[in-house]
């Protein structure tokens, strides 16, 4: 499992950016990937920069989604 990186995870199930605050637990169940930054534009650009403009999972190449699916919610950067 990856480590926290922030505040911040693009879910690919639902669409959007979530942001789980540091003293909690994630809620979402989904397929999720924690993004670096500490702000709600940094996370973004962060995703941009990690993902293009893929909302969902089955806009990113088959190997990502592979990887995406097989870390459940921890998915880290490579």
């Amino acid at each position: 499992m990856q480590e926290r990186q922030g505040s911040y995870a693009w879910c690919f199930s639902h669409g959007v950016l979530h942001h789980f605050p540091a003293a909690s637990t994630p809620w979402c169940t989904a397929t999720w990937a924690w993004l670096a930054g500490e702000s709600r534009e940094e996370a973004l650009a962060a995703k941009t920069a990690r993902f293009g403009e893929a909302r969902f999972l089955d806009a990113l190449p088959l190997t990502e989604q592979l990887v995406l699916a097989g870390a459940g919610q921890s998915a880290g950067p490579r």
